[in-house]
């Protein structure tokens, strides 16, 4: 399983594959019943139980959903505010940028128009077929399949993996188990399998409501007579998007009816981590022949060290991957099932306290109170550059306790083992850490281990990494 660092600088694919981002991070696999006490885990780990449902989540003839998406860039979040009638069939889709612009679309059969509002009502302009389609009422796919249930927060929801071209690529959907709406959608790059939904590297349902009194067809009757965009397609679906992008004014008074609980992050403090932490969770790959892992932290910055273990749910040829830091050194240390451990010295040293400051990140929004998003309170959400254009997306508590951190992919990453979102379970502020968890495998202290080169563009973040190992 590999991650990428915290660095806006450019990177090839094999770099990405070799570098980690070490808020969660990668590989190791170990091996052998000598080692098999090394291997336990230092606290009960979150797990994938059992699927309680095998058939595929289907949403209603009519609903009206609210979602949050966040970009497979540093650009602006967006909220759209969804309804839909399959009796048409045909949706309505508003979208509102977190920081400028807005939109108003609707889609019927396979037309879309561009809705305005003035005085004299509600416009339309065709935009034809974009490849927009109303979403169907199940948006999984046939290869779909369901690996297992486990809480998001304090929300209980389905795992659900969808394969897709080109091969190993994958999208991902966590669907409630209360009520089968889809709670959460990950996307490893864009399309338009799924409408605007999946042009975002991530969903969150924000509200879903269910048969609600919408009325759609006195929209397909108004735009019938609608003029045609010139040029129409996905280039003039393309250019809305752009003209979003570049608006001036942000649409706050639709947002605040929409979103109360968004506040302003002028005051908001980025997240540092403690000098001692354990942390435990699930981490969730992209490529489509992997399933989520468990995963847990070990981080001590008083002796600047930090081991990330991951934990595979199935069988597989290892039986854990660790990314072990130590100082300004970074080691891949591989116990393989059937062979001895190796050692590559591939990632950046131990990460830095203030990494968030640091990389920089920018707080996006805050959510206040409690709710299915934000579980332990009013929380921010933060953005971080990487290898450009991807970028980090992660939430946290105003407590400091993080709930979710997500790295975005493009096409062309399948294949690398990157992982998609870590999803946090236990947060252990002070934990006192053994130092013999950070010892270092006698395979990295072999004659001619040196540290690579491209770990040394990770020392904004991490500490600096030079030189040969001890």
């Amino acid at each position: 399983m590999h991650a990428r660092c915290l660095s806006g600088a450019g990177e090839s694919a094999t770099s990405m594959r070799l570098l980690s981002i070490s808020l969660l991070l990668v590989t190791v696999s170990l091996s052998g019943t000598a080692l098999a006490q090394e291997q336990t885990p230092l606290l009960p780990l979150p797990r994938l139980e059992q699927c309680r449902a095998t058939g595929h989540p289907r949403l209603p003839d009519k609903w009206h959903a609210i979602f949050l998406m966040a970009p497979f860039t540093n650009s602006q979040l967006m909220l759209s505010d969804i309804e839909y009638d399959a009796s048409l069939p045909a949706m309505r889709v508003r979208l509102y940028g977190l920081r400028r612009g807005s939109a108003d679309f609707f889609v019927y059969s396979t037309d879309t128009y561009a809705l305005s509002s003035g005085a004299q009502g509600t416009t339309c302009e065709k935009l034809g077929d974009t490849s927009w389609r109303p979403l169907p009422q199940d948006w999984l796919a046939g290869q779909s399949r369901c690996v297992g249930s486990a809480p998001l927060g304090e929300t209980n929801v389905s795992w659900w993996k969808t394969p897709v071209e080109p091969a190993p690529s994958s999208y991902w959907i966590w669907y409630k188990t209360s009520d089968q709406t889809p709670f959460r959608l990950a996307f490893q790059s864009k399309s338009d399998r799924l409408g605007v939904l999946s042009r975002y590297a991530l969903s969150y349902q924000l509200r879903f409501d269910s048969n609600p009194d919408i009325e759609l067809a006195e929209i397909a009757r108004a735009c019938q007579a609608a003029r045609q965009a010139s040029p129409g397609g996905p280039h003039a679906l393309e250019q809305r998007f752009r003209a979003i992008a570049s608006a001036r004014v942000r649409a706050d008074r639709e947002i605040q009816q929409l979103l109360p609980e968004l506040a302003s992050c002028t005051t908001t403090q980025l997240p540092t981590w403690p000098d001692k932490l354990a942390i435990t969770g699930l981490m969730t790959p992209w490529d489509a022949n992997e399933n989520p892992y468990s995963t847990e932290v070990s981080y001590d910055w008083t002796i600047q060290a930090q081991r990330s273990r991951v934990f595979p749910s199935s069988r597989s040829t290892f039986t854990a991957q660790d990314a072990l830091m130590l100082g300004p050194r970074g080691y891949n240390v591989t116990f393989h099932r059937q062979d001895g451990p190796t050692c590559a010295p591939v990632l950046p040293g131990t990460l830095r306290p203030d990494w968030a400051s640091r990389a920089p990140c920018t707080c996006e929004a805050i959510l206040t109170g409690k709710s299915a998003l934000t579980p332990y309170g009013t929380s921010q959400i933060i953005t971080c550059p990487l290898a450009s254009p991807r970028a980090a997306w992660a939430w946290y508590a105003l407590d400091g306790r993080p709930t979710s951190f997500a790295v975005t992919s493009l096409p062309g990453d399948q294949g690398f083992g990157l992982f998609a979102v870590l999803d946090y379970r236990d947060w252990l502020p002070g934990y006192d850490i053994q130092q013999s968890v950070f010892d270092t495998p006698p395979q990295c202290r072999a004659p001619g281990v040196s540290v690579r080169a491209e770990t040394k563009k990770c020392s904004t973040c991490h500490v600096g990494a030079t030189g040969t190992t001890r």
